[in-house]
C-alpha cells in the first residue's frame, strides 16, 4: 500500500465530547483543529458552513484569514481521521462517522433504552447501562467551544440528561433492592442539586428501605420547607403521594430484592447472540471495531475462523446491531440447501442496506447443486459492487472457495480471521451479564472458567451453556464453584443436559429421539458434523415426536424459530458422545435420509408425479437401506419409497416383457438362419463337387490332349523312316 492509500484509510475513530475533546483516546490536535472537532461532531451527519465553523472557533470577530484557515483545519482532520471522514458539500463541511463513534450520541441512545428498561421491569438492565452511560462523561460537554451560544444549548440539554442518568440508576438500584449500596450516592446527588426535587425523594425512599423511616419522613419535610422558602413552590404531587405512602407503610415502597428466581438467564446456552442481543454481547468489542473498519474501507467484511469461536454472535449481536444503531438497513441470511431462494431482493432506494451472510459454508455442506451455488456467488459478487457485505464462513471449508475464484477474490478483499477470545474478553463475556443482572459470582469461578477455555477457539458455545446450566443451580442470585461443578464442567455440561433429556423420556421413545436428533445433523466431509435446518412440515406429525421437539427446545438443545427447527450449535454434535456414536454408527445412511427427506418433500410439492421418483441405483440404494434400518420415516416419506418400489417393479415388469418378447424374435431368427445355414451349406458341396467334376475333366482333357500329341509324335518319326 503507498502512502497516499494509507491516508485514505479510515481507522478506527471514536470521539469524545463529553468533557476535554478526545480522538482514538488522545488529544493530539491543535486548540482550533479541536474547536473545529468538536463542531462537527456536535452536528454529526449535517453540513455545517464556513460562517458558523468561524463563530465557534473565533467567536463574532473572527480574523479575515478564516475561510482559509478552516481548510487547513480540514486538511489535518482528515489526515488523521481518514479522507471519507469529513465531506466538502455545497453547504459547508460534514462529519460522516457512524454515531456510536461520538460518545454523546451514544450516551443518548444508551439514556433511551434505560428508560425502555426500566418501563419493561428490567431494573438490574438498566443500572448496568445507566452506568455505563455515566463513566463517558469526563468534564463538561463541548469544553472547546463551550462559549459558542449553539453549543451553550446544546451542553445544557446534554447536561439535564446525564442529572437524568444518575437520578435514573438510584432509582433502578433502588428498584432491585440495592438501597444500601446507593444511600451514600443518593446523600451526595441531593448535595449537588439541592432544588432538584427528584433526588429527595429518592433519597427519602433509600431512606426508608433501608428501615430509617423517621429519617426520611424529615428528609420529605426538608424539601418541602426549601421549596417554599427559596423558590415560593408547593411540593409535586410524586412527593407527596411517597409521603402518604411512607405513612401508610404500602408495602410497594419495599423492593422485593435482587434478582429473583425466575429471572431471565443472561447467557445465551449454546444459541448465539442475534441482533437484538447487542447489550448482553461483550468480550469482542476490539473485534467489532475491526470489522466495522474493514466493511467501512472496502465494502467487503469475510469473518473467518473455526466452529465455535463466535463467528456468528460477532457478526450479528457484534456488526449488524452497529450498523443498524446507525439507521443503516441489515438483511440476514443463511444460505441453507437453495441458496438463491434467501437471497433478498435488491433494494430499490436504500443504497447502503447491507447483506449479511451468516453460515456461508452451508453452501457447499446443504447445497447439492453446483449451478445453484454457482449462481448464488454470482449474486454475492453482484451485491459486493453496490452495497456492503459481510460474510460469515468456518474455515474448515476455506479449501473449497479456491475452486470458485471471482468468490475467493471477494473474501480476500475482506477477510478477518477470528481466534480464540482473550482472557480479558472472556472475563467480559463471564461477569458484564452478570452485572447487567444483577447477579453476583462466587470468588475464584471467572479463573477457573477462563483457564478451561483460553485459547480453544471452539469452546465459546460450551462456556456458554456451562453458565446457563450454572445459573440454574445458583444459590439465590449469586453463581458458585459448587453450581459449575455440579453441571460437568465445560465439555461435560452439554453431554450431561442432553443426557438428561435422553434418560428422561420412555424407552420406546429414544428411538424416536435419536431420529430426530439425526434428521438435524449431517455428516459433512470427512465425517465432520454439520447442523441442517429442516422446515417443521418435514418432520412427522406424530404428537410424540412434537413433544421431543418441545422438551429438546425447552433444553436449549434445539431452536424453532418461523418453522425451522435446529441445534443450537455443532458443538453438541462433538459434546455429546451419544449422538457421535450415532452419526459414525451410519454414516451414509444419514445422507440417504437427508437426500430422501428433500426428495420426498419436492415430490409431494409437485403433486406426485413419476418423474420425481428414484430411480435406478439410487431407488436400489434407498430401498435396501430401508429394509435394513428401522428408522422412523414421515407419511410422505414412506409415500414416496412406496411409490419408487411400485414404480420399479412396474419397470421390472415392463422390462421382463420386453425380456420373453425379445427371447421369441430370437428363437425365431435363429430358425431362419439354421435354414439359411443348411441351404448354404448344400450349395458349398455342391460347388465342392462342381468343381472336382470339373477338374477331373480338366484333367481327362488334358490326358487325351497329350495322347494326340504322342500320336502325332510318331507319326512323323514313322513317315521320316
Amino acid at each position: 500500500m503507498t502512502g497516499s492509500e494509507e491516508e485514505t484509510t479510515v481507522d478506527e475513530v471514536s470521539i469524545g465530547v463529553l468533557g476535554p475533546l478526545n480522538c482514538n483516546g488522545t488529544a493530539a490536535f491543535g486548540r482550533r483543529d479541536r474547536a473545529v472537532l468538536t463542531a462537527l461532531a456536535m452536528f454529526l451527519g449535517e453540513a455545517v458552513s464556513g460562517d458558523r465553523l468561524s463563530d465557534a472557533v473565533w467567536g463574532d470577530v473572527p480574523p479575515a484569514s478564516s475561510h482559509k484557515a478552516l481548510q487547513g483545519c480540514m486538511v489535518r482532520l482528515r489526515k488523521a481521521l481518514g479522507s471519507e471522514a469529513i465531506e466538502t458539500t455545497a453547504q459547508g463541511y460534514r462529519l460522516v462517522l457512524p454515531a456510536e463513534e461520538i460518545d454523546s450520541r451514544r450516551f443518548e441512545r444508551m439514556m433511551t433504552r434505560s428508560r425502555e428498561l426500566l418501563e419493561l421491569g428490567e431494573p438490574e438492565r438498566a443500572a448496568y447501562l445507566l452506568a455505563q452511560a455515566l463513566d463517558l462523561w469526563r468534564g463538561r460537554a463541548f469544553e472547546e467551544i463551550e462559549s459558542w451560544d449553539q453549543a451553550i444549548v446544546e451542553a445544557s440539554r446534554l447536561e439535564e440528561l446525564r442529572l437524568e442518568a444518575e437520578e435514573l440508576r438510584v432509582e433502578a438500584c433502588l428498584r432491585t433492592g440495592r438501597h444500601l449500596a446507593v444511600l451514600a450516592e443518593a446523600e451526595g446527588m441531593v448535595r449537588a442539586a439541592p432544588m432538584r426535587e427528584r433526588r429527595w425523594n429518592l433519597l427519602a425512599l433509600a431512606q426508608y428501605q433501608a428501615g430509617r423511616q423517621t429519617e426520611a419522613l424529615r428528609t420529605l419535610h426538608r424539601i418541602k420547607l426549601l421549596l417554599a422558602n427559596h423558590m415560593g413552590l408547593d411540593p409535586g404531587p410524586e412527593l407527596e403521594a411517597l409521603e402518604e405512602a411512607m405513612l401508610r407503610h404500602d408495602p410497594s415502597l419495599v423492593a422485593e430484592g435482587l434478582l429473583p428466581t425466575s429471572g431471565r438467564c443472561p447467557y445465551r446456552g449454546l444459541r448465539p447472540y442475534d441482533v437484538d442481543d447487542s447489550e448482553s454481547f461483550f468480550g469482542r468489542d476490539d473485534d467489532v471495531q475491526t470489522c466495522l473498519k474493514v466493511l467501512n474501507t472496502c465494502s467487503v467484511l469475510a469473518v473467518v475462523g473455526p466452529s465455535g469461536c463466535g463467528k456468528s454472535s460477532l457478526v450479528r449481536a457484534g456488526v449488524a446491531a452497529a450498523l443498524r444503531r446507525d439507521a443503516r438497513p441489515v438483511v440476514v441470511i443463511t444460505p441453507g440447501e437453495h441458496p438463491m431462494q434467501s437471497l433478498p431482493p435488491a433494494p430499490n432506494h436504500h443504497t447502503r442496506s447491507v447483506l449479511l451472510v451468516d453460515q456461508t459454508e452451508e453452501a457447499f455442506s446443504l447445497c447439492d447443486d453446483e449451478t445453484e451455488r454457482e449462481a448464488f456467488f454470482a449474486a454475492l459478487i453482484e451485491w459486493a459492487e453496490h452495497r456492503p457485505l459481510v460474510l460469515a464462513m468456518r474455515a474448515d471449508r476455506l479449501a473449497e472457495v479456491a475452486a470458485h475464484p471471482g468468490f475467493a477474490r471477494l473474501l480476500e478483499r475482506g477477510l478477518h480471521l477470528l481466534g480464540a477470545m482473550s482472557e480479558s474478553g472472556l472475563r467480559d463475556a463471564v461477569e458484564a451479564p452478570a452485572r447487567q443482572s444483577g447477579l453476583l459470582i462466587e470468588a475464584g469461578l471467572v479463573d477457573l472458567l477462563v483457564g478451561e477455555v483460553e485459547g480453544a477457539p471452539g469452546a465459546l458455545p460450551l462456556l456458554s451453556h456451562a453458565l446457563m446450566e450454572t445459573w440454574n443451580r445458583r444459590e439465590g442470585n449469586v453463581l458458585t464453584v459448587a453450581g459449575y461443578a455440579a453441571t460437568g464442567g465445560i465439555r461435560g455440561a452439554v453431554a450431561q443436559s442432553a443426557e438428561r433429556v435422553y434418560s428422561g423420556i420412555d424407552p420406546g421413545q429414544r428411538l424416536l429421539l435419536r431420529d430426530l436428533v439425526l434428521r438435524l445433523v449431517t455428516a459433512g466431509s470427512e465425517g465432520a458434523a454439520v447442523r441442517s435446518r429442516v422446515p417443521r412440515r418435514l418432520l412427522s406429525t406424530d404428537p410424540d415426536q412434537a413433544r421431543l421437539i418441545d422438551l429438546l427446545v425447552a433444553s436449549r438443545l434445539v431452536t424453532s424459530d418461523a418453522g425451522v427447527i435446529e441445534i443450537a450449535h455443532e458443538a453438541l454434535a462433538h459434546a455429546w458422545p451419544r449422538l457421535r456414536a450415532w452419526l459414525d454408527d451410519d454414516i451414509e445412511g444419514q445422507r440417504i435420509l437427508h437426500h430422501l427427506s428433500v426428495a420426498a418433500d419436492a415430490w409431494d410439492s409437485m403433486g406426485r408425479p413419476d418423474s420425481e421418483l428414484y430411480r435406478g441405483s439410487r431407488a436400489t440404494q434407498a430401498l435396501q437401506w430401508k429394509g435394513i434400518r428401522g428408522t422412523t420415516l414421515t407419511d410422505t416419506e414412506v409415500a414416496f419409497l412406496e411409490a419408487t418400489e411400485r414404480s420399479e417393479q412396474s419397470e421390472q415388469r415392463a422390462a421382463a416383457a420386453r425380456s420373453r418378447a425379445q427371447g421369441r424374435v430370437i428363437l425365431r431368427l435363429r430358425g431362419v438362419l439354421a435354414g439359411a445355414a443348411v441351404l448354404l451349406i448344400a450349395a458349398l458341396i455342391a460347388g465342392t463337387l462342381a468343381v472336382r467334376q470339373a477338374h477331373r475333366a480338366d484333367t481327362n482333357a488334358a490326358a487325351a490332349a497329350d495322347a494326340a500329341l504322342a500320336a502325332d509324335a510318331r507319326r512323323v518319326a514313322a513317315r521320316a523312316l
